[in-house]
């Protein structure tokens, strides 16, 4: 039961991300360097290093070999 729900919070969470890169892309479609631009990739790369972080002991820990 815990791998199913951390499964559904890794994929809510990467649900979150790709959300976030929609919402800011108009920002980085126009490849201006804003302060806007700037902290929604710091944003994002912390977002997905968390996640990343998250995926790796998640995996570790509910799918042992």
């Amino acid at each position: 039961m815990k791998a199913v729900v951390w499964s559904l919070m890794m994929l809510v969470w990467l649900a979150g991300l790709i959300f976030g890169l929609w919402w800011v892309w108009p920002h980085f479609a126009r490849l201006t360097l804003t302060g806007e631009a700037v902290m929604a990739a710091l944003w994002l790369v912390m977002g997905l290093g968390a996640w990343l972080l998250a995926l790796n002991l998640g995996l570790k820990r509910y799918w042992r070999r």
